[in-house]
């Protein structure tokens, strides 16, 4: 039977794919013994996989940046991770828990190569309020390990951590649990581990029962799984050894081995199989049948297999950790199975072959025959309606939402889940998810200037959506340092000026008191200037007369010395004595009369004078008043009973009686007596001249004096008026004043506001002190900001959020002191925000570089353009359809959002083994030549449907296996791969690919033309 126009195969492949047929037992046992070795002596695959698992982000990610330049500045320098221990109790925190919760914090201390550090609230009260729930129910500290997320060392540290706190005999009802970002990453890989078991046991069963249906057969269902079993052996193995000498891998990779490996190695054997049959039931012998499918059949499987393995060493290119370790050690799996393929199955093709049968007869009425002649016969009707489909599915792929939340791609039961259950049921949302903003200068920042620059970027950044708390130096509580508050400082003086209104008020009554008392003394005052001027008239007067009283005392002392000295002659003169002793007796009463009414009126004015208070007060005219005491006094006490007894000496002598001449020697007595009480009166008198002189000089002192003031005290009560007045307006001043600044602090004291002013001499008060070791670096050139929000970090809006607090705190530095300042940022956001971010740049150099690694394939094994670019096409809109569905029902209808690593992997899987499909069925429209219609179209279809149909199902149903995994992300890829399988396999394949083909015809081939051949089977 002629067998037409063969796609060439070269010698050395030729040789090497009849290696199995030429040599079955020496290629069956060594398989078996590679697999039994690889299974016995190299390291199980999964613990490798816990050894080699590398760290989530490329080391030179921004938020790892940001985390080793965070923990530089504020802890140890060694921190590469955090892990949180949370101990609750619902029955309240105990002394006991408070007891675990030191014995921690001990045996955390006592582990330097394991802990970096541990941020507890022992020894710092001040932290314990921040670090213990408000119900009292919980409490939590923070632990940095040494490991990287995701790294063979921070899986064994967590569980390390978990046996610390198993160990630590917690009291009943007191929960203690290990969370964080290594723990759920550690989970993630132990929930992938325990699920590799089920996958396996699922994948195994759909398997059997899908090859039961299409061949009946059970030694061909043997051959099968006894090929898909020594590959999975040796794929594993051969991983292992791998990952023992330095093949990074992933914690996906067990689960995707096993899919795989059962997937594309069925999928060899269904090809290898079918053909065999095909060929035996047209007529050859088997063991021609065994060598013409390997012929027809291998060379089909390699650029299939080429397909996949080139692909996924385009996922080996990438910066995320996840594809990177994916894809090579999917590529070694495919090459593994294809090899196992290709001489294994054919080896026992030709052991087994008569009882692995002829494949029954085509009929022309068959339903893949009918197929193949209504795709011939409307091409156009059929291209469209099976493109419009693709289209309505992949609707739903702009609408994916990416997932970059590991919490959620694992159970909820999880270690780490339960932990964060804990803590969300007793303390804010995403206390522990913090994000961090670094401002790094060139300066030290502890200044009053730059804090104020900072003081804004936190007011700006409160204000960026989703943003709930923000701590910094300038709030470490989350509002403003008090000393810096300028709302503080405003309330201050709000209260001072309205302590200055009260006293105004209070005093008041007294300036009333004093206005009324300057007025009395006013007048008292103008009394006294009257009253003086008056004393001063009598004390002229009371001097002129006593000048005068002293002349004629001087007078009569003359007149009495010549009367002593004369007054042996009185007897010789008695009558003239008589004379002038009458004339001198009333001389004397004349004196004495007017110098005692002088004494009493001076009397009166010093009386007068010590009544008077203001004379009391006033200096000059206390001195005065005393002179005019010293001088009544000498008046009353001398100078009138010297004149009394003068008067009366003379009176006797004047009586004239017949005594005179027994009495000449008492007169002259007398006179000695009279002429000494003169100069002592005339002493006296000159004394009280003086004095009287001196009054009336202190007199017209005490007027004028008294004048002047009475005039300043009229002035005075106006004055106080004024005052009263104006003090008035001031307390009015005063208490709208304090209205304002009440006011002013009412409205300063919000993050609008941003009222900020940090005194130099507050930078070294203990609060400040406090806040500056958590959010300020030693030497003042690095400030941390911790920044909270009100949803996930690690959700989209959390994402957005964390890139729009970046841009917020560059637009609140522009044109300040800190303008050329570095921004950093860290944080759960960040994770977020670089996954994003690499995810990008992956799946653009995956998308570019795996579509031409497939079309360079593609042209390679049909030595054709135009079909490779529909063909290529087709896959394309095939996976955008299998991801819309997968859209469709994990997002819209299971409220899940799309965990990130689904679109990479499932792309790659499904562009490459679509290209497998396409390969498969474009070879065998080229095996009878160049030339292509429509009739060929149909026979292809026919005689291919069965075998693509029962691959696509079998892949198919390996990674449907995956949706029974508990972890999030392997379900959504098993769904979306078995998806886009079967969309290629009943749409793709049957439908658009064959129509394209039809529609084209030999234009397929191009650039080549006008075939000379056509084959001469159908």
């Amino acid at each position: 039977m002629a067998l037409g126009v063969r796609i060439g195969t070269r010698q050395p492949l030729k040789s090497a794919l009849e290696v199995g047929h030429r040599f079955p037992a020496l290629v069956v046992l060594g398989w078996v013994v590679a697999a039994a070795a690889l299974s016995l002596l190299v390291t199980p695959l999964g613990t490798v996989v816990e050894r080699s698992s590398t760290a989530f982000l490329p080391e030179d990610s921004p938020t790892l940046q940001g985390l080793r330049v965070m923990d530089s500045a504020f802890g140890s320098g060694n921190t590469q991770s955090y892990v949180f221990v949370v101990v609750t109790n619902d029955n309240g925190l105990s002394a006991e828990d408070r007891r675990v919760y030191a014995d921690v914090v001990h045996v955390l201390g006592g582990e330097p190569e394991r802990v970096s550090e541990v941020q507890g609230y022992l020894g710092k009260p001040e932290a314990r309020r921040s670090l213990t729930s408000k119900d009292g129910e919980a409490t939590y500290l923070v632990v940095g390990l040494r490991s990287a997320v995701g790294s063979p060392a921070s899986d064994k540290d967590v569980q390390w951590l978990r046996s610390v706190v198993d160990d630590l005999n917690a009291p009943p009802g007191t929960d203690v649990h290990v969370t964080g970002d290594p723990a759920m990453i550690a989970d993630l890989t132990t929930a992938v581990n325990d699920a590799s078991l089920k996958i396996t046991a699922v994948s195994l069963v759909l398997l059997i029962g899908i090859l039961w249906l299409v061949y009946r057969r059970v030694t061909t269902v043997l051959v099968s799984l006894t090929t898909i079993g020594i590959a999975l052996l040796c794929t594993r193995g051969a991983l292992a050894w791998a990952g023992e000498h330095g093949l990074a891998l992933s914690t996906y990779t067990d689960a995707f081995v096993v899919a795989i490996t059962l997937g594309a190695g069925t999928d060899y054997c269904v090809f290898l199989i079918s053909r065999f049959r095909e060929e035996y039931g047209n007529g050859l012998a088997p063991l021609d049948a065994v060598a013409e499918s390997i012929s027809r059949v291998g060379p089909a499987l390699l650029a299939s297999a080429a397909t996949v393995i080139l692909g996924a060493i385009c996922l080996g290119f990438t910066d995320l950790a996840i594809f990177a370790t994916t894809g090579p050690p999917m590529a070694i799996c495919i090459g593994v199975t294809v090899a196992v393929s290709l001489t294994f199955t054919p080896a026992l093709m030709r052991w087994f072959g008569p009882r692995i049968g002829p494949a029954p007869p085509s009929r022309a009425d068959s339903r893949w025959a009918r197929t193949g002649r209504l795709v011939a016969r409307h091409p156009a009707r059929i291209l469209v309606a099976g493109v419009t489909v693709l289209v309505l599915l992949a609707l739903g792929l702009p609408t994916m939402q990416l997932s970059f939340d590991e919490r959620a791609a694992q159970p909820p039961d999880t270690p780490s889940n339960l932990g964060l259950a804990a803590m969300a049921d007793h303390f804010p949302p995403n206390q522990t998810l913090p994000d961090y903003l670094l401002i790094r200068s060139d300066h030290d920042m502890a200044n009053t200037r730059d804090l104020a620059v900072l003081n804004s970027v936190s007011i700006a950044l409160a204000k960026v959506d989703g943003v709930d708390q923000v701590l910094s130096i300038t709030q470490p509580a989350g509002q403003p340092l008090r000393p810096a508050s300028i709302a503080n400082q405003l309330g201050e003086l709000a209260s001072g000026l309205r302590m200055a209104d009260r006293k105004l008020e209070s005093g008041e009554p007294g300036l009333q008191r004093l206005a009324s008392g300057a007025g009395d003394l006013g007048g008292g005052l103008d009394k006294v200037s009257i009253g003086a001027g008056k004393a001063q008239d009598g004390a002229r007067k009371l001097s002129n007369g006593s000048r005068r009283i002293g002349d004629g005392l001087g007078k009569a002392t003359d007149r009495t010395g010549q009367a002593a000295d004369g007054a042996r002659q009185l007897r010789d003169g008695a009558r003239r004595l008589r004379d002038g002793a009458a004339g001198l007796a009333a001389g004397l009463r004349t004196a004495h009369d007017q110098v005692a009414e002088a004494v009493e009126g001076l009397g009166m004015i010093v009386e007068a004078l010590e009544g008077d208070p203001i004379c009391t007060a006033d200096p000059v005219c206390n001195r005065s008043r005393e002179g005019l005491r010293k001088i009544y006094s000498g008046q009353r006490d001398q100078l009138l009973p010297g004149l009394a007894r003068a008067a009366a000496g003379a009176e006797k002598l004047a009586s004239g009686d017949g005594r005179l001449a027994t009495g000449l020697d008492q007169v002259a007595d007398g006179l000695d007596q009279l002429a000494a009480g003169l100069r002592r009166a005339q002493s006296g008198s000159n004394r009280v001249a003086a004095g009287q002189a001196l009054l009336s000089e202190k007199l017209g002192e005490l007027e004028s004096g008294t004048g002047r003031l009475a005039t300043g005290a009229d002035g005075i009560a106006p004055g106080i008026e004024q005052l009263l007045t104006q003090t008035e307006k001031l307390r009015d001043g005063l208490d709208d004043s304090g209205d304002y600044l009440q006011d002013v602090n009412q409205r300063a004291d919000t993050p609008e506001a941003g009222g900020f002013y940090l005194p130099a001499s507050a930078l070294g008060k203990p609060d400040f002190a406090l806040a500056r070791s958590q959010f300020l670096s030693e030497d003042g050139k690095l400030a941390r900001i911790q920044v909270t929000g009100d949803t996930d970090p690690l959700t989209p809006a959390g994402q957005q959020r964390y890139d729009e607090v970046q841009a917020a705190a560059e637009q609140a530095m522009n044109n300040t002191r800190l303008d050329d300042s570095t921004i950093l940022a860290t944080g759960a956001g960040g994770l977020g925000a670089d996954l994003a971010h690499y995810l990008a740049d992956d799946a653009v150099l995956v998308v570019v570089a795996v579509l031409l690694m497939v079309l360079l394939i593609l042209v390679l094994t049909l030595r054709a353009l135009a079909a490779p670019l529909y063909l290529l096409a087709s896959v394309v809109l095939s996976c955008a359809a299998a991801l819309g569905l997968t859209t469709l029902v994990f997002q819209h209808l299971g409220g899940q959002d799309i965990h990130f690593t689904v679109p990479v992997i499932v792309f790659v899987l499904l562009v490459a083994v679509g290209a497998d499909y396409n390969i498969l069925l474009m070879s065998r429209m080229r095996e009878n030549g160049l030339a292509l219609d429509r009739n060929e179209v149909a026979r292809a279809v026919t005689a291919t449907g069965p075998v693509i149909t029962a691959a696509g199902l079998i892949f198919a149903s390996t990674f449907v296996a995956l949706l029974f995994s508990p972890v999030e992300a392997l379900a959504q890829t098993g769904f979306a791969v078995a998806a886009g399988l079967l969309l290629d396999t009943f749409i793709v394949r049957t439908l658009v690919v064959p129509a394209c083909a039809a529609q084209f015809e030999e234009h397929s081939w191009w650039p080549h033309r006008n075939p000379t051949t056509k084959g001469a089977r159908p």
